[in-house]
């Protein structure tokens, strides 16, 4: 028999874990994010900068924590689809009055604003959250498969020194190593943040 291409068995393995997140109701959800929220706050320090995301169905939702941030001082941005056939990404600061707009380019919601580069966002106390579907714990990291963040990475390798990266996953989404195929271009992350805590990856 032969064997399925790397392509086709990420796409089982994504289709079978957003089978599990659909099976998350709203109550499952709101309980995680605050548990997320406990977990993130004692983690990040107030005064850090914060490149975060807004959470599609079934994701961890990291609206609590976005707004216990902002109430303690400190800077959240949200990502903005520049250019979706070069996966470019630039990023607009949030607040819980910022108004949202749906993206030209994906089923997503973006923050509306001036925009910055991520070279712009890289200094100071910078924390990137970074969306996936699951992580091993060898560090390697699937996303939805449309490759914003793998080339984020490739283009800003600086992000990856000087900056603390956490992927946030679901605890039953970190998974052992050979659970998914894993390519060169497929972003490694050191960390992961889960509704029950922190995990070091690698």
């Amino acid at each position: 028999m032969t064997e399925p291409s790397p392509a086709a068995a990420k796409a089982e393995v994504r289709r079978r874990l957003r089978t599990a997140r659909r099976q998350l109701t709203a109550e499952d959800l709101r309980s995680r994010g605050e548990q997320l929220a406990e977990v993130l706050t004692a983690l990040i320090p107030a005064d850090a900068v914060l490149a975060g995301f807004l959470p599609i169905p079934g994701e961890p939702d990291l609206l609590p924590f976005l707004h216990r941030h902002i109430s303690r001082g400190g800077v959240v941005y949200l990502p903005v689809i520049a250019d979706a056939e070069n996966r470019l990404m630039q990023w607009t600061a949030w607040s819980p009055q910022t108004p949202l707009q749906p993206s030209p380019f994906a089923p997503v919601s973006e923050p509306a604003g001036p925009r910055i580069s991520t070279e712009e966002l890289i200094g100071g106390k910078l924390t990137v959250l970074v969306p996936a579907l699951a992580v091993d714990t060898s560090g390697a990291r699937l996303g939805q498969g449309g490759g914003y963040y793998d080339t984020l990475f490739q283009q800003n390798p600086k992000l990856a020194t000087r900056a603390q990266l956490l992927a946030v996953v679901h605890s039953w989404e970190v998974l052992s190593p050979g659970s998914f195929p894993v390519e060169t271009h497929d972003l490694r992350i050191q960390q992961a943040v889960t509704e029950t805590g922190v995990l070091s990856l690698g």
